[in-house]
C-alpha cells in the first residue's frame, strides 16, 4: 500500500512540474526560462524539503495534512496563475516572482512526502533498514516518474487541457491520503489516538468540494478568464495536443487564436495573405506548364484560398504542411472557417499533410515552384527551428530550376533584430534576399523575406532600408547573427519587444 501511495504522489509532483511549466510558458512564451526555472526551483526544494522533513515529530498527521494542502493548492494553481496574470500581465517581474514564490511553496509540500513516507513505513514496519526503505521508496517514485512524463502530453494535455488536469491531480493527492489513512496499522494507530473518523470525514468533505468545484464552478472560472483575454463572444474553444485554438467573433469580425496569441482577423487577413502570396502570383500566373506549390504553416485554408482562385482553370497542385490535425480538420469542416477560406481545404487539388516541416522537407524527394513558409513568430525554440538556417537549406534543396521562396518574417518595427535575424540567415543562403511590407491594421506593420530565381528583384534591399528608413528599423547587421540549430538566438532577439514596449 506504501509504495502505492508513492507512485500515486510522485506522478502527481512531476505532473504539478510540467503543468505549471507549460501554463507559464504560455503566459510569458519564454519556454526554454520557464522550464528551467521551474525544473531547477524543484530540484533544489527537494534538498530543503528532504533536510526540513527531518525536525517533524508526528508524521502521520503532517502526511495527512501535506496531501490536502497539495490539493488545494494543486486543483487551484491554474486558477491563481491564472487570476495573477490578470491583475499582474503589465507587470513582469512582479509575475514572475509571483510565479517563482508559488512554485517554490509547491515544491516544498512535495518533497516532504517522500522521505515522511520512509519514515512512516519505518516506523510501522519496526524495520530498522532504512537504505534498503529509501531505496524502495525512490525505485517506485522514479518509475512512475516516467509514466507521468508520458501521461502529460498524450493524455492530460490533449484530453483535460490545464485547469482540468490540476483538478484531476488534486484528485489523486486526495486519493493518496485516503489510502494512507484506511490502510490498516495507519488506520489502528488513528483509532487509537480517536482522530480516525474527524480524519475520513475531513478527506471525504474535500473530495465533494472539489467534485462540486469540477462540475459547477470550474467553467465559470475559465468563463471569467476568457472575457478579461478574449474580450469577445467566443464560438468555438477547443484543444489539441499542441494548442488551445479559439474562434471568437465581434460584430463581422472573426478572430483565430492560438494558445492566446492572435493569429487573424477576417476584417484584414486578405491584406496579409494578399501580400505573402504577391510575388509567388506573379511567378506563378506567367508559367505554361503545371505547378507544384508546398505551403508550410498555418492550416487554416486561407492562403491556399488565394491560391486556388488565382489559378483556376490552370494544371496545379497544392501541398498543405501544417503539424495539428485538429486545425486543418477545422478549416475543412467548422462553418466559419469553410466559408472564409472558401472551402479551400477540400479542393482536390490541395493535399494536406499533418506533420512538422521540419520532418516533412527532411523526408520528401518533391521539388516545388513555390514554397511559401507561414509559421508563427519564433517566441520558444520549438518554432526557432523553423526559421533557421538548416531549415532554409532544405527548403533550398526542394526548389526546382526556376522557383520564388517567400516567408513571413514579422513586424519589423517592434521585432527588428527578430527580423534582421531572419534576412541575415536567409542571405547566408541566397545571396541577394529581397524584403518587403505590408500595412495590416492588425498586426502593424507586417514583414515578408524571400528570394526568387525568377525575373528581376526590385524590392527592398538592406542597402535600400539602411538608407531610407528611419532609425526605429534599423540595426548594426554586423552584430546580429544567423539563426541555426545549434544556436537559436532568434528566440532572444524575438522576447527583446516585450522589454523595449511594454515595461
Amino acid at each position: 500500500m506504501f509504495f502505492l501511495i508513492t507512485l500515486i504522489v510522485a506522478w502527481c509532483s512531476i505532473i504539478y512540474e510540467i503543468l505549471l511549466s507549460t501554463l507559464s510558458s504560455y503566459l510569458i512564451w519564454n519556454s526554454i526560462l520557464q522550464f528551467s526555472l521551474t525544473i531547477g526551483f524543484f530540484l533544489f526544494w527537494l534538498w530543503i524539503g528532504s533536510n526540513l522533513s527531518k525536525y517533524i515529530k508526528k508524521s502521520l498527521d503532517t502526511f495527512i495534512n501535506i496531501e490536502v494542502l497539495l490539493w488545494i493548492l494543486g486543483w487551484l494553481s491554474v486558477i491563481i496563475i491564472k487570476l495573477a496574470y490578470i491583475n499582474l500581465a503589465d507587470y513582469d517581474i512582479i509575475f514572475n516572482l509571483f510565479y517563482l514564490l508559488f512554485v517554490i511553496t509547491i515544491w516544498l509540500l512535495t518533497w516532504f512526502e517522500i522521505p515522511l513516507i520512509s519514515d512512516i513505513i519505518s516506523k510501522i514496519t519496526q524495520n530498522k533498514d532504512i537504505k534498503n526503505i529509501i531505496w524502495d521508496v525512490f525505485s517506485y517514485d522514479y518509475i512512475w516518474a516516467l509514466i507521468a512524463t508520458l501521461a502529460f502530453p498524450f493524455l492530460f494535455l490533449p484530453y483535460f487541457w490545464l485547469t482540468y488536469s490540476a483538478i484531476i491531480v488534486g484528485l489523486l493527492n486526495l486519493i493518496a491520503a485516503l489510502l494512507f489513512l484506511v490502510h490498516k496499522p495507519i488506520k489502528e494507530i488513528f483509532i487509537k489516538e480517536k482522530k480516525y473518523t474527524k480524519s475520513l470525514i475531513k478527506i471525504f468533505i474535500w473530495i465533494v468540494i472539489l467534485f462540486w468545484w469540477f462540475i459547477f464552478s470550474a467553467s465559470k472560472f475559465e468563463n471569467i478568464w476568457d472575457h478579461f483575454f478574449y474580450r469577445e463572444p467566443i464560438l468555438l474553444k477547443t484543444h489539441s495536443p499542441y494548442q488551445q485554438i479559439v474562434i471568437t467573433k465581434r460584430w463581422n469580425d472573426i478572430r483565430l487564436l492560438l494558445d492566446w496569441h492572435l493569429q487573424f482577423l477576417s476584417l484584414d487577413e486578405h491584406r496579409y495573405h494578399n501580400s505573402l502570396y504577391s510575388q509567388a502570383k506573379n511567378y506563378l500566373t506567367t508559367l505554361n506548364w503545371p505547378k507544384n506549390i508546398l505551403i508550410l504553416g498555418w492550416g487554416d485554408g486561407l492562403l491556399a484560398r488565394n491560391i486556388i482562385k488565382s489559378l483556376s482553370g490552370q494544371i496545379f497542385k497544392i501541398t498543405l504542411v501544417d503539424l495539428d490535425p485538429k486545425i486543418t480538420n477545422l478549416a475543412k469542416t467548422f462553418p466559419i472557417l469553410v466559408k472564409l477560406n472558401k472551402n479551400s481545404l477540400n479542393n482536390p487539388n490541395l493535399k494536406v499533410i499533418n506533420q512538422d516541416a521540419f520532418k516533412f522537407l527532411l523526408k520528401t524527394n518533391t521539388k516545388y515552384n513555390v514554397i511559401i513558409a507561414d509559421f508563427p513568430d519564433p517566441r520558444n525554440i520549438e518554432l526557432a527551428k523553423l526559421y533557421s538556417k538548416e531549415f532554409y537549406l532544405l527548403v533550398k534543396k526542394h526548389l526546382k530550376p526556376w522557383w520564388i521562396f517567400t516567408t513571413q518574417a514579422g513586424n519589423a518595427f517592434f521585432t527588428k533584430e527578430s527580423f534582421w535575424c531572419i534576412y541575415k540567415t536567409i542571405k547566408s543562403i541566397w545571396e541577394n534576399p529581397f524584403a518587403y511590407h505590408s500595412y495590416i491594421p492588425s498586426f502593424w506593420d507586417w514583414w515578408f523575406i524571400g528570394f526568387k530565381k525568377w525575373g528581376k528583384i526590385s524590392q527592398l534591399t538592406w542597402t535600400y532600408i539602411l538608407t531610407n528608413f528611419d532609425k526605429d528599423y534599423k540595426v548594426n547587421l554586423n552584430k546580429i547573427k544567423e539563426n541555426t540549430l545549434d544556436n537559436e538566438i532568434i528566440v532572444n532577439y524575438y522576447i527583446k519587444w516585450r522589454k523595449r514596449f511594454t515595461e
